[in-house]
């Protein structure tokens, strides 16, 4: 069974040893650039989404450390894509997503999208209009995975990355 842990005193070590395999490096932020990221928000605040602090997990299958997680409530301003474009008004924003390269192949990225979108849904920072990601253009295992999960390529690139969007309303 996959099951998202907090990053706490007992895995954190051990999320920084993840890795994705060698062609896969420029799909993907290292961990620790992401868990530096989410610290430095939740210790000064974010100016624009300083209700929402990031939502970091661990990822388990049968209580063994295969993956790691980021995600992040924002609201999006009146001049961007998914606002001007779909109305929406607060997103739930997933920005980074791996498997560790020794696991994957065994459909633990699938359990634990399905897993992680089940917390989504559940609205754990409020009620949002979407959820959003993106990834790299020629990431056809992830294109694949995220489409047949219901998200929908916007045709918007954002720092040269594809944004997908499922909608939640």
């Amino acid at each position: 069974m996959i099951e998202l842990r907090k990053i706490d005193h007992d895995n954190w070590e051990d999320v920084l040893k993840l890795k994705v395999a060698d062609h896969q490096k420029n799909f993907v932020a290292p961990n620790i650039y992401t868990l530096a990221e989410a610290y430095v928000e939740i210790v000064n605040g974010d100016e624009e989404d300083a209700d929402y602090p990031p939502m970091i997990f661990a990822i388990y299958k049968d209580n063994v450390l295969v993956g790691f997680t980021a995600m992040e409530q924002n609201e999006p301003d009146e001049d961007e894509y998914l606002y001007m474009t779909f109305g929406d008004k607060a997103v739930y924003n997933f920005y980074r997503f791996m498997i560790d390269e020794k696991f994957q192949g065994k459909g633990y990225g699938r359990e634990a999208m399905v897993k992680i979108l089940e917390y989504l849904k559940s609205f754990p920072q409020g009620e949002v209009d979407s959820i959003s990601l993106s990834y790299e253009p020629e990431n056809d295992v992830a294109r694949k995975l995220y489409e047949s999960l219901g998200f929908v390529e916007t045709g918007h690139i954002e720092d040269g990355e594809m944004v997908a969007r499922l909608g939640l309303k």
